[in-house]
């Protein structure tokens, strides 16, 4: 017993010793750069370069007002009073304005053409919220966009809006029908473009990001004539996981299937994007990417595709001032309320995860097709 005993305690003391001298060793362990890499790659290109700019306009804000750079302050309430302050100064200084559409190449002191233009929506404010929010996190600051003195914030922010985010208008199927009939029997390679972007856009359910990155290899030819896409990013799906969309082939003129076909039948594409620039000469633009690749197509970008969509509306009589390549997608979750599609089968091919979205696409429509108003 008197052993055991001793064997209890020497073997207690000496672990109590080597905590004590770890302690005062004050071992650290060092975090691995690696991650801090890999950390930036949590997020999409497009909405990191939108956080990289937002953040930018912060530090811009902090310098100026307080000669302070937001990782710099002593506290996390510093962090909450500046980020506070900044969120209020957006909504209700037309200074702010002048911070719109800047980058650090452009020089954020410079004078800005936007000068005239309305204040920063809360909509607007809520993702430079989100942009600040994820800066701070990764560089060790535990901010929390709930606590109170945010929340408080954006909560007034929101109710105090004159105007409420202004929704794109929704283009229906009797719209689309309207904008693509003077492209049919043309041999303009550019109609033929336009035509195939316009019912792929419409009846895809897609976001126009999704669109444009579709890729020849992401299409599936079935055997029943429909073609089915793989989507494999989207703003909801950053980490890749996909869903594969239906283009159905329907036995009218205004088929999608038809459509694209007839402009890969033109452009000869076998792989890479779907839609191209087309220039003056009605040739597809490219650019030179190196010596050893050559030149390649120039894909259309984000602003053509809107631009497109505004023209050819534009051109059949259809006001284009509220519309987007995103009214398409409005356009065809509407429609397919409108003709009693479920909602499960509409998220499925939308690629929505609940049903906020879509019932906030079309709440005007139910309002008007439920009205009492309407039925007496």
């Amino acid at each position: 017993m008197f052993y055991i005993l001793t064997w209890l305690y020497v073997t207690i003391t000496v672990i109590i010793a080597t905590y004590k001298i770890r302690e005062n060793m004050g071992i650290k362990i060092p975090r691995d750069p690696t991650v801090e890499k890999l950390k930036l790659k949590s997020k999409a290109e497009k909405t990191q370069k939108s956080y990289d700019g937002d953040w930018l306009k912060f530090i811009t804000y902090s310098k100026k007002r307080f000669n302070a750079n937001p990782l710099e302050v002593d506290s996390i309430e510093d962090a909450y009073n500046l980020t506070e302050g900044y969120l209020n100064w957006l909504h209700t200084n037309q200074e702010a304005i002048e911070l719109k559409g800047k980058s650090e190449k452009n020089n954020a002191d410079a004078p800005s053409s936007n000068a005239n233009k309305k204040s920063y929506k809360s909509s607007t404010i809520k993702r430079i919220l989100a942009s600040i929010t994820y800066k701070y996190r990764i560089n060790n600051f535990n901010f929390d966009r709930k606590n109170p003195q945010i929340s408080e914030t954006m909560a007034a922010i929101s109710r105090n809006r004159d105007i409420k985010s202004g929704q794109k208008k929704e283009l229906l199927k009797e719209d689309i029908i309207k904008i693509v009939n003077p492209l049919f029997n043309s041999d303009d390679i550019t109609d033929t473009r336009d035509k195939a972007l316009i019912l792929i856009g419409f009846y895809s359910f897609c976001r126009r990001s999704e669109i444009l990155a579709i890729k020849y290899e992401d299409l599936i030819f079935s055997d029943d004539g429909s073609i089915q896409v793989k989507i494999n990013f989207s703003k909801t799906d950053q980490t890749g996981v996909g869903r594969v969309i239906d283009l159905p082939k329907k036995d009218d003129k205004y088929c999608p299937v038809k459509s694209l076909t007839e402009w890969l039948d033109v452009v000869l594409i076998k792989q890479g994007p779907l839609f191209y620039k087309i220039n003056k000469t009605k040739s597809i633009e490219s650019h030179k990417l190196n010596e050893k690749k050559g030149f390649l197509p120039r894909s259309l970008t984000a602003g053509g595709f809107v631009k497109i969509l505004k023209q050819r509306a534009t051109n059949v009589g259809i006001d284009s001032v509220n519309i987007g390549a995103h009214s398409l997608r409005i356009g065809a979750i509407t429609q397919a309320r409108m003709d009693n599609v479920p909602t499960h089968e509409i998220m499925k091919q939308s690629g929505h995860a609940t049903t906020q979205m879509i019932d906030r696409y079309t709440k005007i429509t139910d309002i008007k097709k439920n009205s009492a108003a309407r039925k007496i």
